[in-house]
């Protein structure tokens, strides 16, 4: 007897969202492993009731994943199943592990070396991150264009002065793809750093300086930096411009 369409539906399912969904256990992710291999997005945030070893099973079966959202995943995302994603899911362009309290160091630095393509991470309340993964995600994820790392306070100045240096990276990335016809975007343009209270002024300038897409003005808000850092400490790309144009045009005037 031939497939159902309902069963062929299933097969082909590209993208699927089961976020809160309480009930959803090992075997609901075996399941999904063995009939939807063609997943694209997934959305299983808020589902505490699966374990890692689950995660890591359907990561080895639905290896075309680009966007996977974990947030409240509490068990389902410690270092050994964010190894697995790694070598399963290397076209991953984002990935939500907002709340995953278990996520290391270990782990992430393994993510950013397996997943180069990477566009989006959130990583907001992973309390155990400190600078090691985001200088891994510095020297590999070239292509990073959004980070949340609201309440790392692990997080230093270095991993400030390490993310700087992508902007450089992705300047001869970039130079590469003017060659190959194949440009992709310049660097961060959303961040998170909301408390995350070990960063002082000079290092968020100087990503700032380094990723000009990055403004704390209420106007645009692509840095966020509440509860570590006074809003004033670090002025906004639109003071300069703004500053410039009124120069030039007094200029021209005379």
């Amino acid at each position: 007897m031939g497939l159902k369409p309902l069963q062929i539906a299933i097969m082909i399912l590209k993208i699927l969202t089961l976020a809160r969904s309480f009930k959803l256990s090992d075997r609901s992710l075996y399941a999904l492993a063995h009939g939807c291999q063609k997943l694209i997005k997934l959305n299983i945030s808020g589902c505490s009731s699966f374990s890692d070893n689950a995660l890591a099973y359907l990561s080895s079966y639905c290896r075309q994943l680009k966007v996977l959202n974990l947030c409240g995943c509490v068990k389902a995302a410690p270092d050994q199943a964010l190894k697995a994603i790694r070598y399963n899911c290397s076209q991953l362009h984002s990935l939500n592990l907002g709340w995953c309290e278990e996520v290391g160091d270990a782990g992430e630095t393994s993510l950013a070396y397996g997943c180069h393509d990477l566009h989006a991470l959130d990583l907001c309340g992973c309390i155990l991150i400190a600078d090691e993964s985001v200088i891994a995600l510095a020297n590999n994820c070239l292509h990073l264009t959004s980070l949340d790392l609201y309440y790392c306070r692990n997080i230093t100045d270095r991993a400030m002065y390490a993310l700087a240096h992508i902007r450089v990276k992705n300047r001869n990335q970039m130079w590469d793809g003017v060659k190959t016809g194949d440009e992709d975007e310049d660097g961060l343009m959303s961040l998170n750093i909301s408390q995350c209270t070990a960063l002082t002024p000079p290092a968020v300038q100087a990503l700032c300086d380094s990723f000009p897409a990055l403004h704390t003005c209420p106007g645009r808000h692509s840095l966020i930096i509440s509860g570590c850092l006074n809003p004033t400490s670090i002025p906004c790309a639109c003071a300069f411009q703004a500053h410039h144009e009124v120069n030039t045009l007094t200029h021209h005037a005379y």
